[in-house]
């Protein structure tokens, strides 16, 4: 009796909350849509597209089509990158040790960021095929900002509740 008590203590979670595996699965159906995209660009831009864009969103450098591909890379050695860290640093038996709500959190936002990294990449590929089109000139003045905000917030956000919770133990 007194062993299964102690193995209960010890034995990590079993798993994530709802909202975790939402984020999750919104992240995997994210990475499936940019392929979808990329793929659906590739087939129907010209050889010359817009590969890199100023700080107002308003394309200044041309490539090759092919480019989209290794943004794609890119993309995938984000999300794969930041998944393998989640199911073997932060969620590895050794740190899920103890519960630590402070670590569930961090988790929860490394995930949201994940998802969000995967929307900018989206978006990224809708704005080259409209570029394409001529249906707009660029990614827009508001990108630069809104990426920043929606990537540091969270972590700005994290940090302060961190914080909150060291100082009132004090």
């Amino acid at each position: 009796m007194a062993k299964s008590q102690i193995s209960k203590k010890t034995n990590p979670k079993s798993g994530f909350s709802k909202v975790d595996k939402m984020l999750d699965t919104a992240g995997w159906f994210a990475l499936a849509t940019l392929v979808i995209v990329t793929l659906f660009t590739y087939f129907r831009v010209p050889d010359t597209i817009p590969v890199h864009f100023n700080i107002v969103g308003r394309p200044n450098g041309f490539g090759s089509k092919l480019f989209l591909f290794a943004v794609l890379g890119i993309a995938c050695f984000i999300f794969f990158s930041i998944t393998l860290t989640i199911k073997y640093v932060f969620a590895s038996p050794k740190a899920t040790a103890v519960p630590n709500k402070n670590l569930d959190f961090a988790i929860r936002i490394v995930k949201f960021l994940k998802l969000m990294v995967m929307i900018g990449f989206i978006y990224i590929m809708v704005i080259t095929n409209l570029i394409v089109d001529h249906v707009t000139d660029g990614l827009g003045s508001f990108f630069l900002p809104a990426v920043v905000i929606t990537l540091l917030f969270p972590v700005a956000y994290f940090f302060k509740k961190t914080m909150r919770e060291k100082l009132m133990k004090r």
